[in-house]
């Protein structure tokens, strides 16, 4: 199976709208220790601390249909921001009237660069699962947000 990802830039309107939105806001500074590849053992905690929260936070807003979906692809997102970025993370989730947007922020100005996992690779599929699953996914014109969204 070829795995083909797009990368799409986000629209300055789609951002300023998640800056309005009344959403759950998480986040965390990295380990002492942790840099980009490298991660304490402290920081690899973070990806299911998450899943818990975000499926808490869909009970409270009355969806938890979307919790399986938003819980990997925030794991995803994170786990990438761990290995791959710099400084704090930071994790955002927006339901608007119409879906659920999912940013995760972290200090690299790096765009992310899906790659072309084979069947050995223990890696690599991060970006492949978030395009697969969610309705739309981006990244921020400056590369520090990743987003994707959930149409409801």
């Amino acid at each position: 199976m070829t795995q083909t990802v797009t990368i799409a830039r986000t629209d300055p309107r789609t951002t300023n709208r998640l800056r309005a939105c009344t959403g759950l806001d998480v986040s965390f500074s990295r380990a002492s220790g942790s840099t980009a590849g490298a991660n304490a053992a402290a920081d690899q905690a973070w990806p299911h601390r998450i899943r818990r929260i975000i499926r808490a936070g869909l009970r409270h807003w009355g969806r938890p249909d979307l919790a399986a979906d938003a819980e990997l692809l925030a794991t995803e997102l994170v786990t990438n921001a761990l290995k791959h970025g710099c400084g704090d993370v930071g994790v955002r989730l927006c339901p608007t009237a119409d879906r659920l947007w999912i940013e995760v922020r972290d200090g690299s100005h790096e765009l992310p660069v899906p790659r072309n996992a084979t069947p050995d690779d223990e890696d690599g599929r991060g970006l492949f699962l978030v395009s697969s699953i969610a309705d739309d996914w981006g990244v921020s014109p400056d590369g520090t947000t990743t987003w994707c969204s959930l149409r409801f």
